[in-house]
């Protein structure tokens, strides 16, 4: 099973396939049952989704044809300064799966994994929020 899958035009020449093996490796620590997968094969079975598109027509095309099969995976959306995915592209993103987008900075690719693993991480390991017991007081 490949846990990412990654739609790009290659335009902004990110080095995926250096990332991937860094990602997967998030994803295997997490805890089981935490993130779903399908009796399918091949991107069917992806974890989440990378979107990575300069113009934003294209960006919201794959994004839609992936959430057809998929509704629920969560999807990274690339952008930067230069392009013009905005986040009102984003409502037109169909689907039921979380959505972040996250900025592209040529001169600090690190920052691009930095940003994923946070997000990862956050996705795959969810904090439990404290309440109080007293929900009011009069």
């Amino acid at each position: 099973m490949e846990p990412i899958t990654v739609l790009s035009d290659g335009k902004r020449r990110i080095a995926y396939e250096n990332m991937i093996q860094l990602l997967r490796e998030w994803i295997a620590e997490a805890p089981a049952g935490l993130s779903s997968e399908t009796d399918r094969g091949g991107w069917e079975n992806s974890r989440f989704c990378i979107v990575d598109y300069q113009v934003a027509e294209e960006a919201v095309s794959a994004a839609n044809a992936i959430r057809a099969f998929m509704p629920q995976i969560p999807l990274l959306v690339i952008t930067d300064f230069k392009s013009l995915i905005r986040k009102r592209h984003l409502q037109q993103i169909t689907g039921t799966g979380e959505m972040k987008m996250i900025l592209w900075n040529e001169q600090d690719p690190d920052h691009l994994i930095k940003d994923m693993e946070q997000y990862l991480h956050s996705s795959l390991y969810p904090t439990q929020i404290a309440t109080s017991p007293i929900l009011s007081m009069r």
